[in-house]
Formats: structure tokens, C-alpha cells, sequence
């Protein structure tokens, strides 16, 4: 009889980069946070119990992502999850030697199924950020709109124009001004948050993004 396990993702922006959290266990290997389970009931939960005691993250949003039959004596699913470092002072859990963000493009060899979780995430990722306020869920309550551009450009890996993007969040009603701003060097910049409408990319982002539509098949909406 096949065991089932949990595979976490959680993929965040720092630095302008698209970050993943990985756990180093006992024999140098680096890994995903995950967990054999005795119960099937109730997964997501359970993956997201297994993200805060394996790594002392707790995501903004969480989604099954996919089933992996590797190896064949072990169904692994994978979930999706995306947060913020500040949510995420990240402590290592028992058993767990270290526990640290990389940066996807930067990750050390990981065994099959975490490998494959990672690619199929990242690719989920820059599907749903050309139509689905994902973005979001990687951002801090309050933030300026130079902050989401990054987010969104670190999801779907390329660069977006600053003026049309800007004209496209405020027209679209994905965030409204807090009232509040953020003190720096020259104009403050305007703090916002989210506003509750879905901002849908040009034609040139959607080519970017690639498919709309997530391997996988259709999630529910983080």
C-alpha cells in the first residue's frame, strides 16, 4: 500500500527575487518542507501544520497544487503556499539542522519529487499572475506600487512597463490608497492595500506569463 506524504512550496519575493524555502536535514540534504502522514483527511491542513513546525513559516495563502507518484511506493501532493519573509522568521523544527530561502533560480540539487514540485509551482506561479491578484499574497499589509510591480515582475520574470502597470492596478481596483506613506529619500512614496479588483495583463505579459492555464489543471483561487 502507497504512503501519502505532503510537499510545501512556499515562494515569496526578496530582493526582487523569486525565493522558495528549503530545510536542511540531517545528512547535508536539502529539501522542501514535507511529511509523511498516517491520516488523509484534511491535507491542507495538514500541510500548513507541517510548514509551521518543519519551518516556523506561516503562509498568506495555500493551494493543492499536484500529485507526484515518484517514488512509486509514495504519493506525494504538493501545495502551493505564498508569504511574506516578515510572516516567516523561519526556525527550524525538530529533526530540522537548518532552515533558510533561496532563490529559485539558485536552489541545490533537490531529490525528484521536490524537484518536480518546485517546477510545477513556479510554472502555477506565472500562470495565475497574469490574471489572479496573487501578487498579494507575497506583499506585506501596506505597500508602495514600485513594491508590487516587483512582486509581479519576480513572478512572471520579466520586466513591466511602470506607467502602464500603474495605470492598470488604480483602474482596475486591485488596491486604494491607505491614507498613509512611506518616508524616503525625495516624494513619500503612497502607501496602498488591497482593494478587492483583479487586474488582468496585457497581451504581451500574457505571453510571458505563458499558458493561462496551470498544469495541474484549474486550482481553487488562492
Amino acid at each position: 500500500m502507497r504512503s501519502t506524504a505532503v510537499a510545501i512550496v512556499l515562494l515569496s519575493v526578496r530582493e526582487g527575487t523569486l525565493s522558495v524555502v528549503l530545510l536542511r536535514r540531517p545528512g547535508n540534504r536539502w529539501g522542501l518542507p514535507g511529511s509523511e502522514l498516517a491520516d488523509t483527511e484534511g491535507l491542507e491542513q495538514a500541510a500548513a501544520e507541517v510548514l509551521r513546525r518543519d519551518a516556523g513559516a506561516l503562509p498568506n495563502a495555500i493551494e493543492q497544487l499536484y500529485t507526484f507518484d515518484v517514488p512509486a511506493d509514495r504519493l506525494t501532493v504538493a501545495y502551493l503556499a505564498l508569504g511574506t519573509p516578515e510572516r516567516s522568521p523561519l526556525t527550524p523544527g525538530p529533526g530540522i539542522v537548518e532552515v533558510r530561502w533561496f532563490a529559485v533560480s539558485e536552489v541545490p540539487p533537490l531529490e525528484s519529487p521536490d524537484h518536480l514540485a518546485l517546477a510545477v509551482a513556479t510554472e502555477r506561479l506565472r500562470g495565475k499572475a497574469a490574471y489572479a491578484p496573487v501578487a498579494l499574497s507575497m506583499l506585506p499589509g501596506a505597500f508602495t506600487l514600485a513594491e508590487l510591480q516587483t512582486v509581479y515582475e519576480a513572478a512572471l520574470g520579466a520586466s513591466l512597463d511602470a506607467r502602464n502597470f500603474r495605470r492598470d492596478v488604480l483602474a482596475a481596483g486591485l488596491v486604494e490608497p491607505t491614507g498613509g506613506n512611506r518616508p524616503g529619500p525625495g516624494r513619500p512614496a503612497k502607501l496602498y492595500q488591497a482593494g478587492g479588483g483583479l487586474l488582468s495583463l496585457g497581451e504581451r505579459e500574457r505571453r510571458l506569463a505563458g499558458s493561462l492555464t496551470p498544469a495541474g489543471g484549474d486550482p481553487q483561487e488562492v
